[in-house]
């Protein structure tokens, strides 16, 4: 299976983390960004692209997977200078509260990438500013595979070390690797001493 933190787990690792530290009426992951004027300032976070590397052959499904964390945060203001103003602490409480984040950091590989736009325009006397900030996180992602044969029938044979025979050769033994060459000392000489099989499930 998957490694348990991927970019649905990383993005409510962010919501809980800024929940948590950050002053604001609004801490949510909507989905979309509209936001009433009586609930600002807010912050709305949402998944963003991902892409996945491989690390190694098929076999392995071992991948750093990028993606992206979107954080849009929204504030208003009297003036325009007053909602920028807003609006430049909001976005470095934002980015101070989930980079220093213990639980965060513990699970990310590298943060390759952080881009943020700003934008303020006015709505009649009020002022309305946003940043969006488009936080790029690496992790490791391991999917074991999905094994859905069962097994049938098992078979044992003995090829035994006190019971040899010191100088016969026997063709296509059971075991080749661990045949002693002729004359020997000690088994296994290459022939089948006992065996049974067993047919699954008993």
């Amino acid at each position: 299976m998957a490694s348990p933190t991927g970019r649905s787990a990383m993005r409510k690792l962010v919501v809980a983390a800024l929940q948590a530290t950050a002053t604001a009426p609004t801490i949510q992951s909507p989905g979309d960004w509209s936001v009433p004027p009586a609930k600002l300032p807010a912050i709305l976070v949402r998944c963003g692209d991902e892409q996945k590397t491989s690390l190694g052959p098929v076999g392995e499904t071992e991948f750093n997977t990028d993606f992206v964390i979107e954080i849009r945060g929204i504030v208003s203001g009297a003036t325009a200078e007053a909602a920028q103003d807003a609006l430049e602490d909001l976005g470095a409480t934002i980015e101070d509260v989930v980079l220093r984040n213990i639980g965060i950091r513990k699970v990310t590989q590298d943060f390759p990438r952080i881009t943020s736009a700003t934008e303020i325009k006015s709505d009649g006397q009020l002022h309305f500013g946003a940043v969006s900030i488009a936080m790029h996180f690496q992790i490791f992602e391991a999917f074991d595979p999905d094994v859905t044969t069962s097994l049938q029938e098992m078979s044992l044979t003995a090829d035994l070390r006190n019971v040899y025979d010191p100088n016969g050769t026997y063709p296509n033994p059971p075991f080749p690797d661990s045949v002693q060459p002729a004359p020997r000392t000690s088994g296994p000489d290459g022939r089948a001493e006992g065996g049974f099989d067993i047919e699954l499930p008993q």
